[in-house]
């Protein structure tokens, strides 16, 4: 055996070494972005859901501390060495809502407590429900090729964004709502975001009522 034959059997040996090495980094690499996914999607519904039931509370008269729990797993990715599924446990707590300032509302004894009613903060429409399609609205990632040929829940077609997409092609992805007839190239735009007020039923007056959730 000459000194080549032997480099190259070093070479190999060396190539069967590395690569699972380099196999096991990437696959460990793929489920620490799977956990932060994970998490990141868990965390965030949790919040929404308390945020949601703490406003509420104000409605049926409930104080004190509410708290939510969320239990999940998260199964690794196969791999050479094999990994035992993970447990995690999520818990948010707010403090019932109970207005601007409990000590000087002006309630008269004995009256029947005002009717409560969602707006957004930008907007002019009255909403009797929380989870009203315009509210809480569902964001869906597509392809931008294909947003073009897609339809809103209504038929409607979907055109840029007057914020975040104005002037521009869509992006490779781009993001939509059912309820919704604008395209978003970022998913952080203000067009995306809904921040809900409760208030009395009094301070919207003059508002119209939703046609999905408000009945008149």
């Amino acid at each position: 055996m000459n000194k080549r034959e032997i480099t190259k059997g070093s070479l190999t040996v060396e190539s069967a070494l590395v690569l699972p090495v380099f196999l096991f980094c990437v696959i460990t690499m793929i489920s620490f972005m799977d956990v932060y996914k994970l998490q990141t999607e868990h965390l965030t519904a949790l919040c929404c859901r308390t945020m949601r039931q703490g406003a509420e509370a104000y409605r049926s008269g409930e104080t004190g501390d509410i708290t939510l729990t969320d239990d999940y797993v998260y199964v690794p990715v196969q791999s050479l060495l094999p990994l035992p599924p993970v447990s995690f446990h999520n818990s948010v707590t707010v403090n019932a809502w109970s207005g601007a300032d409990g000590a000087t509302c002006d309630v008269v004894p004995g009256s029947a407590p005002e009717k409560m009613v969602y707006m957004t903060v930008t907007g002019h429409v009255i909403h009797k429900d929380p989870h009203c399609s315009y509210l809480d609205i569902k964001i869906r990632a597509v392809s931008g090729q294909t947003v073009a040929d897609r339809r809103n829940a209504g038929g409607e077609r979907y055109h840029a964004c007057e914020h975040c997409s104005r002037g521009a092609a869509p992006a490779g992805t781009v993001f939509i709502t059912d309820g919704g007839n604008r395209y978003h190239n970022l998913a952080t735009c203000s067009g995306l975001k809904r921040t809900v007020r409760l208030i009395p039923e009094s301070e919207a007056s003059g508002c119209s009522y939703c046609s999905r959730c408000g009945g008149g």
